[in-house]
Parts: structure tokens; C-alpha cells; sequence
């Protein structure tokens, strides 16, 4: 196999997760080595030093094994060592190899090697002075998921379907992101009430800014969700002074313009002030220096300004304000006013606020009770999605559509298919993944079987538009296992919505489900590499790949403890031109 990167892992007394992008990998500590040739999640292991505890276990052993050197039944004392708490067998199965002074004397290869006197002095040293019990297995999961045995965790994966294009450009994207650390990654996410809680959603952009140490670029879009009466997403908030109206695209009795957020927010008042504010609790540093205001000013008589001492630059275009900050703040104060002697209105359809060039960044684009067709009554939507460029879209309308008896799968599909066009020109080259609804329950009391519906729905969808799915449904049990997430405190008591922790544990599989296939291409990717020494241009999933020459960076993450360092090595990888 091609070595395409070769790491050390410095592990203390804790256990430590990495994550390897490559086709063979070294992990090597003061006392041990491991080594492999599979990519993906691995999780390495260290004991501690109760030397006593496990010297008093193991003294029936060692006394057997010593009586059993004498009369020379070696069969039985190997069968007997694969059974012990130190797993010889498993690194044997794994195709491990253990190398330090008490592993070299007491296994070699791929076969244990027995002698008397090294065996014995080997025993001794593992309990008396080493005692240390070293495993290293495959974890599917870079972020620990809480276990419970009613999810499918063995399901938890990302399909794409039909033409692979637009995923291929994601992931290659991605995998620039995270071996360089240049490039921008724009998410989208769109939905109902699970987004706009903003703890789902907030679980994957904080998973996904801290893949490959810092790679946070910003929060994203925001809303003042106060003014509609509604409830804020986790992680800021919006103060607001002034006489506003809000309306939203469920509201179908007012006639109003929507922007790609679903809501708005206007005034007639003279001054009217917006202070946005960073909730102290955000596991990131979501403090910014660029801030874009989305908004119609029919008029052209209301102005936008900050504090000139923070101000930089400001561009004003029809769409949207653009104001730059010569330092980062976790606050700022935004002043919107008119002369007094001129009439007008000012209309807001969001906020997005970014701090760097490089990283993710993820607008969250939640509306309780929305579903598909509340997403079309939106004018600007394509205007403004034009404008945030999406690399990814995730689109998780579908449970307010399938909330009653008279659920049709047809008009769903045709509903999302004027969507997903709609989103096709605004960013033609995006990947779109569908989440599918989660089990629930119909007022409480009624198994929800159109769960089922809107799955069969995606998947046929995804075909048609060559996009992804993650689905939810399955990973979460399938039909009625609502009912185990509720007794686990994971879903409220409505059987619809999911507590914090639920939530949480949502976003940690989604994140690990979109990571497991973004492995899968890379090591894909690895394979055509390898080929390519015998067939210099190939073809693959409508690209010619070409051959080259450039430096790959494997790439580990610690979700733990351990420190991390890097020897790089030049390897031919793939390129893709279409």
C-alpha cells in the first residue's frame, strides 16, 4: 500500500480517539506501536499503573502457566493467554504489531513464541513494573455517542444517490479544507422547529468547525426571532427597540415579502436599534468582524450604522448591507433610521455574521411549523441563497408536512421538487442531503406511520436530483421508537420534539454519518490512486482523473486527551476534471 502519512501519538494515562484519512497508518507511543492499514476511526487505549490490583488477578495464572512451562503443554498456556484480560488475539485478528521490550519477548508476529524463562520474565515485568494494557480498535465514531441500545448505530451512515458530482464536489472541497486549512465550506440548513431551536443544527457546525483544529468561520445566519414572538435559537440573541411587525411563511393570512429565512421583520419607526449578543455558553469563539444584513429599503431612505470607532468599511447594494469591523466584538449595537419628515419602511430578512476567510461557515434556517410548501411563498429565497453560495444544503422539511391523516406522498415530491430547483439555480453546483423525519406521534396518542412515507419520499428524490440522505427515521429505531427515546428523556412528551440531549445526539450522528462517507470517498480516492501506477488516466463517475503530484496530510483529531505530531510525506494523489 502507498503510505501517505505517518503520525505520532503521545498517549498518557486516559484513552484517546484519532481519526486517519490515509491507507496506512503508524501510531506510535514510548512504549508501544500500532500499526495498521485500514483507514477510519480508531481508538487507542492505555491502562493505568494499579499494578497490585491486577498482580493479585493474575496470580492463578501465572502459578498454571508456570506448572504448564514444566510439563510443556504449550496449546493449552496459548489458549489460555488469548483468553486474558490482555487480548493478545485481538491485535492478531487486527493485524497489529506491539512492539516494546515486554510485547517483543512475549509475542512476535502473528504467532505467539513461548519460552520458559523470557515468558516468565515477561509476566513479571507486565505486572511489576509496566502493567500496561494497550488496545486498538476501529471506533465508527469520532465523537463519543452516548449508547443506547434502541439506536441503530450500525445504520448511521450517509447514501448518495444517482450522479455523484455534486457530493464529489463537496467532499473534494472538504478534503482541501482539512489538509491545508484553506477554503471556505458554506452549510445551509433548512427546517422547522428542530432547526430553529438551534441545538441540532449548533451540535453539527460545532463538530464540524473543530474537525481539524480551528476551523471555525463564524456563526452564520441569525434572525431576531424575539420581534415574531417566537423562540430564540441557542447561542445568541437579539435585542431590539422600536415598533416592528413580523411576519413568517406559515402566516399564509398575511401578505408579506420572505427572504431565504422564512420571516421578516419591519418598521415605520424613525430609529429603531438591533444589539446582537453572543451567549457567553457557545463552546466556540463566535466573536466577528463582518456582518451582512439582509433587507428591502424600498425607499432608500433608512440608513444602517454602527459605532464609527469599530467601523472599517460599510457597501450597501440592493440586497444587503455589508459591514466590516477593524476588530472582533461579541457585540455590536446596529442603529436603522430615517429623516422624520420622510415617510418609509424598513423590512429585515437576516443577519449573517463571519469572523475569518477560511473554515465552515452554517447558517442555521429554522421556522417552527414550516414545511415545504411555506419555503415556495419565500420571493427572495433564491436572491439570497444566491448570495451565502452553499456548498451543502440540508434540507429536513417533512414532519409539519406529514403531521395529519391526509399526508400525500405525491404532492410532498412535487412540493420539494419545485425546492430543490429553486435551489439548483441559486447554487447550481451544491450537494443536497435530505434528513428524514423522525418517528412521532399523531396529538400524543397515534403512531405517526407517515415517518415511513416521507422516507420512501427522500430516497426516491434522491435518485431523481442526485442528492444524499441521512436517515433519521432508521437510525432512531424505525417505527414506535419514539416511545424508547421518551423514556429516555431524549424526546419531550409531545412525541415530536427531542430534548437538549436529544438533540445533541442528533447532531453527533449526523456529523458521524457525514464523516463515515466522506471517508469512504477519501479512501476511494486512495484505491484510484493506487490504480492509476497501471492505468495513468481512468475514468470515474463521469470525471477523467489525472495523476499528480502533491504533498497529502493525514489527518488526526483527539476528541479526548493526547498530544499530536505530524511527519509528512509527498505521495501521488488524485485529481478530478470533469
Amino acid at each position: 500500500m502507498i503510505t501517505v502519512g505517518s503520525w505520532q501519538l503521545v498517549v498518557g494515562r486516559n484513552s484517546s480517539e484519532f481519526r486517519v484519512w490515509s491507507s496506512e497508518f503508524g501510531v506510535q507511543g514510548s512504549k508501544f506501536k500500532v500499526q495498521s492499514s485500514e483507514v477510519g476511526y480508531w481508538r487507542l487505549v492505555t491502562g493505568n499503573w494499579r499494578w497490585f490490583q491486577n498482580f493479585i488477578f493474575l496470580i492463578p495464572y501465572f502459578l498454571f502457566l508456570i506448572h504448564e512451562m514444566v510439563i510443556g503443554h504449550w496449546s493449552l498456556v496459548t489458549g489460555i493467554i488469548q483468553r486474558s484480560k490482555f487480548k493478545f488475539d485481538s491485535y492478531r485478528a487486527k493485524t497489529f504489531s506491539l512492539r516494546s521490550l515486554p510485547f517483543a519477548l512475549c509475542y512476535r508476529g502473528k504467532t505467539f513464541s513461548l519460552r520458559p524463562l523470557p515468558f516468565a520474565l515477561c509476566l513479571f515485568i507486565l505486572i511489576l513494573v509496566f502493567n500496561l494494557n494497550v488496545s486498538a480498535q476501529p471506533n465508527p465514531y469520532l465523537y463519543q455517542v452516548n449508547q443506547y441500545n434502541f439506536i441503530r448505530y450500525d445504520l448511521n451512515e450517509m447514501h448518495h444517490f444517482g450522479d455523484d458530482k455534486y457530493s464529489s464536489g463537496f467532499y473534494d472541497k472538504l478534503d482541501k479544507l482539512v489538509r491545508t486549512g484553506e477554503g471556505r465550506i458554506n452549510v445551509v440548513q433548512i427546517g422547522g422547529s428542530h432547526i430553529q431551536a438551534g441545538t441540532f443544527s449548533g451540535q453539527i457546525r460545532s463538530r464540524l468547525q473543530q474537525m481539524n483544529g480551528e476551523m471555525n468561520a463564524g456563526w452564520g445566519f441569525m434572525f431576531p426571532y424575539r420581534i415574531a414572538r417566537t423562540n430564540s435559537p441557542f447561542g445568541y440573541y437579539i435585542r431590539y427597540s422600536g415598533e416592528w411587525q413580523s411576519c413568517r411563511n406559515v402566516e399564509t393570512r398575511k401578505t408579506c415579502t420572505l427572504g431565504v429565512g422564512g420571516i421578516s421583520a419591519s418598521t415605520t419607526s424613525p430609529k429603531a436599534e438591533l444589539t446582537i449578543l453572543l451567549e457567553p455558553e457557545n463552546n466556540l469563539d463566535y466573536s466577528f468582524n463582518k456582518i451582512r444584513i439582509f433587507y428591502e429599503n424600498r425607499d432608500s431612505n433608512y440608513t444602517i450604522s454602527v459605532d464609527t470607532s469599530l467601523l472599517k468599511s460599510l457597501i450597501k447594494t440592493t440586497e444587503y448591507f455589508d459591514i466590516e469591523l477593524n476588530t472582533n466584538v461579541d457585540s455590536l449595537n446596529l442603529t436603522i433610521q430615517r429623516p422624520d419628515s420622510i415617510n418609509g419602511s424598513f423590512a429585515l430578512y437576516g443577519i449573517s455574521t463571519e469572523s475569518a476567510p477560511n473554515g465552515f461557515l452554517y447558517h442555521s434556517i429554522g421556522v417552527n411549523g414550516a414545511h415545504v410548501p411555506a419555503f415556495l411563498r419565500c420571493d427572495l429565497f433564491e436572491e439570497q441563497l444566491a448570495v451565502l453560495k452553499p456548498d451543502l444544503v440540508i434540507l429536513g422539511l417533512g414532519i409539519n408536512d406529514a403531521y395529519g391523516r391526509r399526508f400525500s406522498q405525491s404532492d410532498f415530491e412535487s412540493s420539494y421538487g419545485l425546492l430543490i430547483s429553486r435551489i439548483r439555480k441559486a447554487a447550481p453546483e451544491t450537494a443536497i442531503i435530505f434528513t428524514t423525519n423522525n418517528d412521532s406521534y399523531l396529538y400524543r396518542r397515534y403512531v405517526n406511520k407517515n415517518g415511513e412515507k416521507v422516507q420512501q419520499s427522500m430516497l426516491r428524490m434522491a435518485e431523481e436530483y442526485n442528492a444524499g440522505v441521512w436517515n433519521m427515521y432508521e437510525v432512531m429505531g424505525g417505527l414506535n421508537s419514539v416511545v424508547l427515546w421518551e423514556k429516555n428523556n431524549l424526546v419531550q412528551r409531545d412525541k415530536i420534539h427531542f430534548t437538549r440531549e436529544g438533540y445533541l445526539i442528533l447532531g453527533d450522528l449526523f456529523f458521524n454519518g457525514l464523516m463515515k462517507n466522506f471517508e469512504n470517498y477519501i479512501q476511494h480516492k486512495n484505491q484510484l490512486t493506487m490504480s492509476s501506477h497501471f492505468d495513468p488516466r481512468l475514468k470515474y463517475s463521469g470525471f477523467n482523473v489525472n495523476v499528480s503530484e502533491s504533498s497529502i496530510n493525514a489527518v488526526i483529531s483527539t476528541s479526548v486527551r493526547g498530544e499530536i505530531s505530524s511527519n509528512k510525506q509527498i505521495s501521488p494523489i488524485v485529481e478530478m476534471t470533469q
